[in-house]
């Protein structure tokens, strides 16, 4: 019941108002207002400024509730209309769905038309939390394939309404690291808000309808690789979410000189990559031009729990979304590491992808494409997709990409290749060819590892190690991705071995080297370790040189890939000083089956329908060879024929030599027997129930890993246990040095696996407060090595590169300022609002005209009279009294600037001289008309082929 209520009074018969209608009118009486808010949220009048200000924030949450059930209520119709009643699930309208969020009903219609109908675990916490009121700022972190894109796109559509702003100026940026993932997310975006619906009511007797497509939401892309003019044009249109790249956009604000006080949002994709040294001056540059009050994200798979790293992002009391704890990487990944050599890699990548991927060549592909294009030219609904076989080849550089795509083209595989350097349009067809099924292999540098969603990617070869758990975590991600199953194939070399101990202390599985489990389910929960078969990586290596005959261009690329190789030995990080020395050990451990062993294959090279089969041959083979590499002789060299002779010299000498030996031997077997506890009834126990290690046990690891060995086929849990039960430490009393989760931190962190100048940065004292020292740094001179002689200043832009200041103090090339822009509004008569300006004509401006031009010449001038000096006067003569006669000209002669190019009433143009209709020639050809037209060029070249009348006679 509302409070404010009108007294009815008893009314007299000439119509006199009651007391409250007086009260009301009158003036100079005391003032009865009428609070609407009070009255919709049931509340009394509050007489106290402080009492009124709470009121109205109480109307604002009351406004809120109900349009979040308004929201709720359309969207479970919505569903109900979409899905049936009778197949809606019971989860889909209660909590934790997408309906139960309060989004807009259109919204959620775009949701269920592309599928999406119950949300992941990281859109479940994000998307309520970034709706909230106030505005909160986030740093969301899961595991690769997740949705996290999904997560932040959802309510920055939400929040700006879904439609276009009337006043200048970009409300929400999106940074991505990627040209491929800025284009993938341009395409969500759009998809997501194209079917708002913005609910205007129409006004009685209109009868045009409003166009409401110019009024959705405009979406702007900022990549480096495409034309200034293009985005500059794009900017004056008024964007209201930039998508770019940190260098073009940095490129763009201090060419156009833009003001981004407007924005609200914030979103840092994959902000681990952003935050690394590559993007440092443009981050620093972008986020000093942001308001203060902006909402900021920070979404990656791989984000540390310090956010220290990320102070140059203005967060403001965030929240912290990780939901990595359990699963790093998906659980349907399925991993195997191939131990190799360095002079065996391609043989080796070529029968992975011949025997174990089964990548048909160009010709049984071309088969396939084929039949798929007859079904759709039947009408069958079957069109090009990626086959399962797609596989996508991670290499170190762009050299080792294009020896690489060369190789397996020669081989007669259809490749892709994509590397950063790359033509931004090169890229764009690269990928959309391997997308559409129409290349089987795509390689590529590290620039595709995040973000990338490639539908039906199952197989993902790492060519070259990562050098960071980071990077292999998005490497891999490409794969397994939405519930679908995948591999991960990995080569691993004696020197990037330390990298796979790394990575297995971060991931915190076991590493093995045998396998007696059927089935794949343990390439998900173990990582498999050994080599090719011997004698297939022979038959490969001759097939490679005959490859080099065919292409000659193969041995030149692979001699500038080794060049380049031994470039990023240098550049890339280092692993931990203990994962170094337990590589040692594994490769002078002959329990462990490494390349150059010749005692075993891989277990998943194994698998087929003949694996028993297979299996028992192998582990026969093993056998053999164990037994051939433990025989030794009952004598050696020094000792033949002394038996039964007295003893010589060199045979007193090999007999001590053979005891000294022997107890070396059982001094080793005991301290191997000590550490490993290697009992029969231990070892049968951890191998029918292999477990995943706990943080804790591999961080014993860090501790002891001097003096830990690893078991072959055993659980690191009952390592670690025998560990810990023999140490002196008390683990209810010891408190290590080492935080929690130190490992994975370590692999998640920016710095890991990094130079020692870019970790010493943060170290670096500089008192830069102390007189004269800027001073003294001007007047310093140094060595130029291009310009040959002592220059000043500390050198940097000495390189005849010239720099300029911004505002933020950022040094950046001059070229940024170049005048571009100043040129391109002159050229188009356009101009750049201010921030907060209505948007008028000029930001939706349409080209016209030919060429371009919005305006369009109409001014005619007479023609030059004839010259009778000329020789060709009369038949100009003959002409303009032709034209006369049709009319094109007046008696005067005076004609038009139209004719005088040619054009007549017809309309024709110059092309056909001023000839009417009737008299045009057709450049249409028939059948006929090319079969003569072949005919006579046959006739051509029969007739030049002729040998000369000399040469006949002779």
């Amino acid at each position: 019941m509302s409070p404010f209520k009108r007294k009815h009074s008893d009314s007299s018969d000439d119509g006199s108002l009651s007391d409250f209608d007086n009260d009301a009118i009158d003036s100079d009486s005391e003032e009865a207002e009428f609070d609407i808010s009070s009255a919709l949220t049931g509340k009394r009048l509050k007489v106290d400024s402080q009492d009124q200000s709470d009121g109205e924030e109480d109307f604002g949450v009351f406004l809120n509730d109900t349009m979040a059930k308004r929201n709720v209520k359309s969207g479970t119709e919505l569903l109900k209309k979409t899905k049936g009643k009778a197949k809606l699930a019971k989860g889909e309208v209660g909590g934790g769905s997408f309906q139960s969020m309060g989004l807009h009903p259109s919204l959620l219609r775009s949701l269920s038309l592309q599928g999406y109908r119950i949300p992941t675990p990281i859109q479940r916490l994000s998307i309520p939390a970034l709706l909230s009121n106030p505005p909160q700022d986030l740093v969301g972190m899961a595991r690769t394939g997740s949705g996290k894109s999904l997560a932040f796109m959802v309510p920055l559509v939400q929040r700006l309404g879904g439609r276009h702003a009337t006043t200048f100026g970009a409300r929400a940026l999106i940074l991505i690291p990627t040209r491929e993932l800025a284009l993938q997310l341009l395409k969500v975006g759009k998809e997501f808000a194209r079917g708002w619906n913005h609910g205007k009511g129409d006004h009685a007797g209109d009868t045009e309808k409003e166009d409401t497509k110019s009024q959705g939401l405009r979406w702007g892309l900022i990549v480096g690789g495409e034309g200034l003019d293009e985005q500059f044009e794009m900017m004056t249109n008024n964007p209201d979410i930039i998508i770019a790249t940190p260098g073009r956009l940095l490129h763009l604000i201090v060419e156009m000189n833009l003001d981004l006080k407007s924005v609200q949002y914030v979103v840092f994709d994959e902000a681990d990559r952003l935050f690394e040294m590559g993007f440092e001056t443009a981050l620093t540059e972008i986020i000093n031009r942001l308001p203060a009050s902006r909402q900021t994200l920070l979404f990656s798979a791989t984000l540390p729990t310090s956010l220290v790293e990320f102070a140059k992002a203005g967060l403001k009391n965030p929240k912290l979304v990780r939901l990595d704890a359990e699963s790093k990487i998906s659980s349907d990944l399925k991993m195997a590491f191939f131990s190799i050599k360095p002079a065996e890699k391609d043989a080796c990548l070529m029968s992975l992808l011949r025997d174990v991927i089964k990548i048909p060549l160009i010709e049984s592909q071309q088969q396939l494409q084929d039949e798929s294009v007859i079904n759709k030219a039947k009408g069958k609904k079957k069109e090009l997709v990626t086959m399962p076989h797609q596989t996508l080849i991670f290499a170190a550089t762009k050299h080792h990409v294009e020896y690489l795509t060369n190789l397996l083209t020669t081989a007669g595989y259809a490749v892709s290749h994509i590397y950063g350097s790359l033509d931004q349009a090169a890229r764009t067809y690269q990928m959309d060819q391997f997308r559409r099924g129409l290349t089987s292999i795509l390689v590529v540098t590290d620039v595709a590892a995040r973000g990338i969603d490639i539908p039906v990617l199952e197989n993902v070869v790492n060519y070259d190690f990562p050098h960071g758990a980071r990077v292999f975590v998005h490497r891999v991600g490409r794969t397994a991705r939405a519930g679908r199953q995948g591999w991960a194939w990995s080569f691993v070399t004696h020197m990037e071995l330390p990298y796979l101990v790394d990575l297995q202390l971060f991931l915190s599985r076991p590493l093995a080297c045998e396998v007696t489990e059927q089935g794949d389910q343990v390439y998900t929960e173990s990582m498999i370790l050994g080599p090719f078969e011997r004698s297939g990586i022979d038959e490969d290596m001759e097939y490679l040189r005959s490859l080099d005959n065919a292409n000659h261009s193969l041995p030149l690329l692979r001699t500038v890939m080794q060049r380049a190789q031994a470039m990023y030995e240098r550049s890339k990080g280092k692993a931990s000083s203990s994962s170094y020395k337990r590589a040692k050990e594994m490769i002078k451990d002959p329990k462990w089956i490494l390349a150059g062993s010749d005692t075993g294959t891989h277990p998943v090279l194994l698998r087929g329908s003949d694996k028993v089969e297979r299996r028992a041959q192998a582990q026969a083979k093993q056998i053999l060879l164990r037994a051939v590499n433990s025989f030794r002789p009952a004598e050696t060299v020094f000792e033949i024929g002394t038996k039964g002779k007295a003893s010589t010299a060199n045979a007193a000498l090999m007999k001590e030599r053979r005891k000294a030996l022997t107890k070396s031997v059982q001094r080793t077997a005991a301290s191997l027997a000590w550490s490993n506890a290697d009992t029969p009834d231990a070892v049968a126990s951890t191998n029918k129930a292999m477990e995943m290690a706990n943080e804790d046990a591999i961080a014993v690891s860090s501790y002891n890993f001097s003096h830990l060995t690893l078991i072959p086929n055993t659980n690191l849990q009952a390592v670690f246990d025998t560990s810990k039960t023999k140490g002196f430490r008390d683990q209810d009393f010891y408190m290590s040095h080492y935080q929690k989760d130190a490992l994975t931190e370590k692999g998640y962190s920016l710095t890991d696996g990094a130079s020692f100048l870019e970790q010493a940065r943060g170290a670096t004292f500089d008192l830069a407060g102390d007189e004269g020292v800027a001073d003294r740094k001007k007047r310093q001179l140094k060595w130029d090595k291009k310009k040959k002689k002592f220059v000043k200043g500390d050198g940097v832009g000495s390189d005849n590169v010239k720099l300029v200041k911004t505002e933020s103090g950022t040094k950046l090339p001059a070229t940024y300022r170049s005048g571009r822009f100043d040129e391109w509004k002159a050229k188009t008569h356009s101009s750049l609002p201010r921030v907060g300006e209505a948007e008028g004509e000029g930001s939706s401006r349409r080209m016209s005209g030919p060429g371009g031009h919005r305006f369009k010449h109409q001014k005619t001038t007479e023609s030059k009279p004839l010259d009778k000096l000329r020789n060709d006067y009369e038949r100009k003569s003959r002409q303009l009294k032709k034209r006369v006669d049709d009319g094109a000209e007046d008696s005067g002669g005076a004609s038009s600037s139209k004719v005088k190019r040619g054009k007549t009433k017809v309309g024709l143009g110059s092309r056909y001289g001023g000839k009417p209709i009737g008299r045009v020639k057709s450049e249409l050809k028939s059948a006929d008309d090319i079969r003569k037209s072949r005919k006579i060029q046959e006739k051509r070249k029969a007739k030049n082929a002729r040998p000369s009348g000399r040469k006949g006679r002779r």
